[in-house]
């Protein structure tokens, strides 16, 4: 095996079944790299692809025989939804234009033209497919940051984030979480991916400020602290500028700037609105502020941009023209952005969402005068950038066989972006695409969610987003093919802070008059307000594996490309694929500490769960006596 040249070798490989092609590669350095050959789980990527699927299903329908297409016929006269030209040929059973008479080479077409069509991948960019199969396929686990105790508190109470984000490193991956809680303290935690030489930072908590930080309230005033620090609601009210070190936080109307080595106040500015979104901080690019009604650009290095005057009403703010011929601050027809987005192009661009049904563009060359609008329909909670092109629908080489191949390839070359949202269009979730250049925006509706989306970000070569029910789903860049789903009610932890889950993970800790657990409860528990990648999506992204080049002096572990979650109940986590922790912790420790649990805690918990049964079997008999009792007449 060993004088086999590396071709003959990755021949053999597409042979053999995936759990020994991971077994193969604990043989040496050499077959390490071939193991995780790209083009090889790329293949074993869509083997299972729902392109390959279709594709499949295609071959076999033209193998059946000519009367069952009378049983097809029956089906499309069956209401439901609309159907393509495609759908409908393929159903009535007409034939479709082939590329060749040979049943074995159109067989190759078909699959060449499937493959291209489900590629996740841009020519300029590297995916890494061995993760992309374990983020596929392997088994999804959370582990959540241990957050401070109440103080003043004799219960086991813990204190609650009230939003997060991020501090990368010179290699653009996630190496800090910072979180405001609901105190007015300033948490930071190491959340450092692992290599060949570190352990990688597992989730430690490494400074906190004191108490009543953002809030200026004394430290022993908690309660005080947690009303403000909760009354807005903002989701995106945390930036984090990586250069300079300085953290924004948005606490009601007021911007503070803090010194994250240090964790001290440098300056707070006011607003006369709310704030209720916040975009990213860069050193070069002066950060946007959303209010409840206005629209405001804050450049710390500027003293111009600092609070509006005293003696300024909301009203002259609403009114630009009252006060000077050039203002500062856009106003807004209506209340309410949710989400502010800048282009990662040199181009001056923002985009704003929120509450309203379009998506407003503004240029910081032009600002405050809008630009022009997307319409949406819908309202959207959250907006990220894809940095490729959006490929139109029209180029589905699938449901479209007239359409080319190379007009596939010509449009995945082509520059451009793609917005990505989250939204609730008429009380169900709706994942939107828009492409800059402007291409033919796709709006999926019909089978993103029953309940509104919240958030929404690119992970690897797919798209994640969570809705109102607790989901967090993942589909293909096309954002409608569907991949995996798994609910975050699964793995939250039980009240003694250790999650009791199942051998399929799901959580068993009863709760409730009923002893119900949490995937038992659907629309109960908790739902994902943020999702953040660890390792970013960009224009020059590449693998974390082997594929990164083994030579490298700390080479980073595979399946990496976790995502950093923040959910509504205040809880921070790290989501991540696998049998192990996502924070890297050793699984002895885990064990020892479930073995630890006293007995006293076991009995408690046992009562309790008895005590709810009882509490059921009660209920139910007094529910049988009331519908026996209206059924005899004697209960209005």
């Amino acid at each position: 095996m060993d004088r086999l040249p590396e071709e003959v070798i990755l021949h053999i490989l597409g042979f053999v079944k995936v759990p020994d092609i991971v077994h193969l590669q604990a043989v040496s350095s050499r077959y390490l790299a071939l193991g995780r050959d790209n083009a090889l789980w790329k293949t074993e990527c869509f083997e299972d692809s729902r392109a390959e699927s279709l594709r499949r299903r295609n071959m076999l329908l033209g193998m059946q025989d000519a009367r069952i297409a009378e049983l097809r016929n029956a089906v499309t006269a069956l209401p439901g939804p609309d159907l393509t030209a495609w759908d409908v040929s393929q159903l009535r059973g007409s034939p479709q234009p082939r590329a060749s008479n040979d049943p074995a080479a159109e067989a190759r077409i078909q699959r060449a033209r499937a493959l291209a069509n489900w590629e996740p991948g841009y020519p300029d960019e590297r995916l890494d497919y061995y993760d992309e199969y374990v983020h596929r396929h392997a088994p999804v686990k959370v582990a959540w940051l241990h957050l401070p105790k109440a103080q003043a508190s004799d219960k086991e109470e813990y204190r609650e984030a009230t939003g997060c984000a991020t501090l990368d490193g010179e290699d653009g991956n996630v190496n800090h979480l910072v979180a405001p809680l609901d105190d007015g303290s300033i948490c930071i935690w190491d959340v450092s991916n692992r290599s060949t030489s570190m352990a990688g930072g597992r989730g430690r908590l490494t400074a906190q400020s004191r108490p009543g930080l953002l809030t200026g309230t004394p430290p022993d005033d908690t309660e005080k602290s947690h009303i403000m620090m909760t009354e807005t609601g903002a989701v995106e009210c945390v930036s984090i500028d990586n250069v300079t070190r300085r953290g924004y936080f948005a606490v009601q109307r007021s911007l503070h700037e803090v010194d994250i080595n240090t964790l001290q106040l440098v300056s707070t500015t006011h607003y006369p609105w709310p704030i209720t979104a916040l975009s990213e901080a860069k050193n070069t690019t002066p950060l946007t502020i959303g209010t409840n009604w206005t629209v405001h650009l804050h450049d710390p290095r500027d003293s111009a941009s600092a609070s509006p005057p005293p003696n300024t009403t909301n009203a002259e703010l609403l009114n630009p023209s009252t006060t000077s011929t050039t203002s500062s601050h856009a106003t807004l027809a209506q209340p309410g952005p949710l989400s502010i987005l800048h282009d990662p192009s040199p181009n001056p661009s923002i985009w704003l969402a929120g509450r309203f049904t379009s998506l407003l563009h503004y240029d910081r060359r032009s600002f405050p005068r809008l630009l022009n609008t997307l319409h949406s329909g819908a309202r959207i909670a959250s907006l990220t950038f894809l940095p490729y092109p959006l490929i139109p629908q029209s180029l589905d080489l699938i449901r479209n066989p007239e359409t080319g191949l190379s007009a596939l390839v010509a449009a995945r070359s082509a520059p451009g972006t793609t917005i990505l949202a989250a939204a609730e269009y008429k009380g169900k979730g709706s994942l939107e695409l828009y492409g800059l250049p402007r291409v033919q925006p796709y709006q999926n509706r019909q089978t993103a969610s029953a309940s509104k989306l919240l958030a929404v970000a690119p992970h690897g070569g797919r798209i994640v987003f969570s809705d109102g029910d607790g989901n967090l789903k993942w589909v293909e860049r096309d954002g409608f093919s569907h991949v995996r789903t798994f609910n975050i009610n699964e793995a939250l932890p039980s009240s003694s802070g250790e999650g009791r889950q199942s051998a399929t993970g799901e959580d068993q800790s009863a709760y409730g008059i009923w002893s119900s657990t949490a995937g038992e409860m659907p629309g109960q528990g908790d739902i994902v307000q943020k999702i953040t990648p660890m390792h970013p999506v960009s224009a020059s992204s590449t693998g974390t594996g082997a594929a990164s080049g083994l030579g490298e002096r700390q080479r980073q572990d595979v399946n990496q490309s976790n995502l950093l979650l923040w959910t509504g109940d205040g809880r921070l986590g790290v989501l991540g694929f696998g049998p192990g922790n996502p924070l890297g912790e050793d699984q002895w420790r885990e064990e020892v500490g479930v073995a630890a649990e006293s007995t006293e805690q076991r009995a408690k918990g046992d009562a309790e769960r008895q005590y709810g049964m009882a509490m059921r079997r009660a209920l139910e008999r007094n529910a049988d006596e009331v519908r026996f009792v209206r059924g005899l007449g004697m209960l209005v």
